[in-house]
């Protein structure tokens, strides 16, 4: 019972899927998930099924629209690499959200990049969306905001016995992109910001970005959030990338399983 009562949606809907051969219909997925131990925590478990289906990139819908059947899908488990900043800044933002990403698999958290940059950005010579968890965050941020918050660079989230929430945001930014990316965070509902676990970060590459944020979070509307944000230079997320990636290595090797 504990066991199954420590698994997430996510786990709970694929084993549902699992057992109906791969593919199935929502109210068939509900038959199957009915009386799970997660179910008694949580009145609504249907309306939290239906959300799972639609973030999860390993659930994906079969034609036509909203025929409410899903299918599960291989997980792509790519293998990351050493990974350092190039000399030209126009490619870098691909590669801190490529080392984000990874980064946030490692440690157990469910991954998401904004749609348009899992097309258009590689980290690694693959397609962005190749490291990321989760194809959509709608459900999560309705409201006036979700076309700002959809935009963030990078989103970690954990999960509870109704679903998805932001632990982690991350944006991307260099000179005129700081205030931008401040503003965006902000737009997050503050009942996910108040959190205990929850931070934002600021990833630039240089004294001018830090600069700019130090100056911008003392000012409105910043200023009375200024707890929430953190500043964090390039360098330092390569460096915790390149260790993470060397732990995860040598437990994997020792035999260590991280808890998750």
């Amino acid at each position: 019972m504990e066991k199954e009562e420590k698994l997430t949606w996510k786990d709970v809907v694929k084993n549902a899927l699992l057992e109906l051969g791969g593919q199935g219909h929502l109210s068939e997925i509900n038959r199957i998930v009915e009386g799970h131990p997660k179910t008694s925590k949580n009145p609504t478990w249907q309306d939290t099924i239906r959300r799972v289906v639609r973030q999860y990139k390993i659930f994906e819908p079969i034609p036509p629209v909203r025929s409410g059947i899903y299918k599960l899908v291989e997980e792509v488990l790519t293998t990351p690499e050493a990974q350092s900043f190039a000399k030209e800044s126009e490619i870098n933002h691909g590669i801190a959200q490529g080392m984000l990403v990874t980064l946030g698999r490692l440690y157990g958290y469910e991954t998401y990049a904004p749609p348009h940059d899992q097309t258009i950005r590689s980290f690694q010579g693959k397609p962005l969306r190749d490291f990321v968890s989760i194809k959509d965050c709608t459900d999560i941020f309705e409201g006036p905001n979700l076309s700002k918050i959809r935009e963030i660079d990078s989103l970690w989230f954990d999960e509870d016995d109704y679903g998805l929430f932001p632990v982690y945001a991350f944006e991307i930014e260099e000179t005129t992109g700081v205030k931008n990316g401040l503003d965006r965070i902000l737009k997050i509902p503050q009942r996910f910001r108040k959190l205990k676990n929850f931070k934002s970060f600021i990833i630039a590459p240089t004294e001018k970005e830090k600069g700019l944020f130090d100056k911008y979070v003392n000012q409105t509307p910043f200023r009375d959030f200024k707890e929430e944000f953190v500043f964090r230079f390039y360098n330092e997320l390569e460096s915790l990338y390149n260790s993470a990636l060397t732990h995860s290595e040598q437990r994997q090797k020792f035999g260590i399983i991280e808890k998750r």
